[in-house]
């Protein structure tokens, strides 16, 4: 069991269920991307499944993303909102399909609503990541274009 299940375990052995996309993966305060976020905290989130290195690498190159791990240091606050964004078109995509596997594969896909674009790839702008949510809304509320 990993260290972020056992410390959702209550005391008497039930399961509490995590917030938002999971315990550590709920997007980021305004005050704790404008003070940085550990390099960790975006490792603990590709380990657990939750952002790609690929994704997060286009937001900070591998080898600062590295430096940052190795000398424990905190994110500038540009690529912490960057991958803000990523953390919150992914749980807007997976609330849309109740699956976060098929919401990963529609956000790595060119989409046609979007001018045949990937929605990751837009995700880099906020604009962008804007635009991508609200063809996530018309989705989940049935509107097509």
């Amino acid at each position: 069991m990993s260290s972020r299940a056992a410390r959702r375990k209550q005391s008497h052995g039930t399961t509490v269920p995590p917030s938002g996309l999971a315990e550590e993966g709920r997007p980021f305060l305004h005050d704790e991307i404008a003070q940085g976020v550990p390099a960790q905290r975006v490792r603990a989130l590709i380990d657990d499944g939750i952002l790609d290195a690929k994704q997060v690498f286009r937001a900070i190159p591998e080898r600062t993303f590295n430096r940052r791990l190795a000398g424990r240091q905190m994110l500038k606050a540009s690529e912490a909102d960057a991958i803000a964004r990523y953390l919150r078109v992914t749980q807007t995509a997976t609330d849309t399909f109740g699956d976060a596997a098929f919401a990963r594969r529609f956000l790595n896909k060119a989409n046609p609503a979007l001018g045949d674009r990937v929605p990751f790839e837009l995700a880099e702008t906020d604009a962008g990541a804007r635009e991508v949510e609200a063809v996530l809304t018309r989705i989940a509320h049935g509107v097509h274009d």
